[in-house]
């Protein structure tokens, strides 16, 4: 006889069952091996339901073959569909494997984690992967595991379009952190990550911001020399480069993955042990605003009497600032001697985001990259 059980998964992982001073738990139980179903899923369902049974060893059920590249591309078709009806540019699909690569490392612990076994954040995984652009990663984990699971092609795109739902309508516990992310008007690209395995899946978007064409990509020298140059494809005022410092990534259990913090920032104030809602450069890089004084002796002068920089981030101002403005494109050449920082800090990984604003609306800032140099 095959027993059938019916499964709620709900937010609350573990529940512990305690009467008259008698603790119950899983390891209580010693019931037979069970595989369990997706019961049917609308993307305005408010939790996922399972249909579970005992395993028949006679009759073993057989694997059906899922399409991964199909699920990306539903997963495209939703995100633009939201874009759209909320007046966002569409995105195209991105060339990156980053996101991938962390949906299937993420199988491991099926648990959202922002960081890698390897320590890494995500604009380090980016970066380390060759992407020149600037990114922001939403990531989803369904299914937990406690039982074992029988995913169909079906299956996976209710689960893709209930989160993808739940992401842009019903986030009010992240504070709607995921909708700005997938509707920000600046993301012009998306990398969709989509694994799965017996006991859950995981969905990793990763936006991504590509609007520059570069010539150097940004560098630290052996000689403290920070550089960076190349064409922005719109004519656009560059207003400053903010610099973010990490120690160097470090290997992390699986156990360390699973607590990490459900945010991820930029810099050192943000770490897999906890993470606050903000990020705060180690120092900021500006053009030369006083052609009547030289870089340094400005630099000085803004250090030392700036009233707005009260969280004490250094100022550098560029010994070199070459922007050059077409219609519809602006060329940059930036270079400064990072020495005075780099004797403080040392080592590590310095993320590089460069500010500019279009140049027929300047209150619209954006930022053009978050990419990181390993300084090692």
């Amino acid at each position: 006889m095959i027993l059938k059980t019916i499964f709620l998964i709900v937010p609350l992982l573990l529940i512990l069952i305690i009467g008259g001073g008698f603790l119950v738990t899983g390891d209580f139980f010693k019931e037979s091996p069970q595989i369990c179903f997706l019961e049917p899923l609308e993307k305005t369902s408010i939790d996922l339901y399972y249909a579970c049974e005992d395993f028949d060893e006679e009759n073993p059920i057989k694997i059906t073959k899922i399409d991964q590249d199909e699920l990306v591309l539903l997963s495209l078709e939703l995100i633009n569909e939201d874009r759209e009806k909320y007046n966002s540019p569409l995105v195209e699909l991105g060339t990156s494997s980053t996101a991938q690569e962390h949906a299937e490392e993420l199988l491991n612990i099926c648990k959202t984690s922002y960081w890698s076994n390897n320590g890494m954040k995500p604009y380090m995984r980016y970066s380390a992967a060759g992407g020149d652009g600037a990114i922001n990663e939403n990531i989803a984990v369904i299914g937990t595991p406690e039982i074992q699971k029988y995913w169909t092609q079906e299956n996976l795109e209710q689960i893709i379009a209930w989160n993808q739902h739940s992401m842009v309508e019903r986030d009010e516990l992240n504070e709607f952190r995921h909708a700005m992310n997938i509707l920000h008007d600046d993301h012009n690209y998306v990398n969709v990550g989509i694994a799965w395995s017996n006991f859950c899946v995981t969905i990793v978007h990763q936006f991504e911001d590509r609007y520059v064409e570069w010539k150097q990509k940004p560098i630290l020298t052996l000689n403290n020399e920070f550089i960076l140059a190349g064409q922005v494809n719109f004519n656009a005022t560059i207003e400053q480069i903010d610099i973010f410092y990490d120690p160097i990534p470090m290997p992390l259990s699986d156990q360390e993955l699973m607590s990490s913090p459900p945010l991820y920032g930029f810099g050192h104030i943000c770490s897999h042990i906890m993470c606050s809602d903000g990020s705060l450069p180690v120092a900021t890089v500006l053009p030369n605003s006083d052609s009547n004084l030289g870089p340094d002796v400005l630099e000085g002068i803004m250090n030392q009497n700036n009233p707005a920089n009260s969280d004490n981030v250094p100022l550098f101002v560029a010994h070199k600032w070459e922007i050059t403005h077409g219609e519809d494109f602006t060329t940059f050449a930036i270079e400064e001697d990072l020495e005075r920082l780099l004797k403080l800090t040392g080592k590590g990984v310095y993320t590089v985001l460069v500010w500019a604003s279009p140049a027929d609306n300047p209150s619209d800032g954006m930022v053009l990259t978050t990419i990181s140099i390993f300084f090692l």
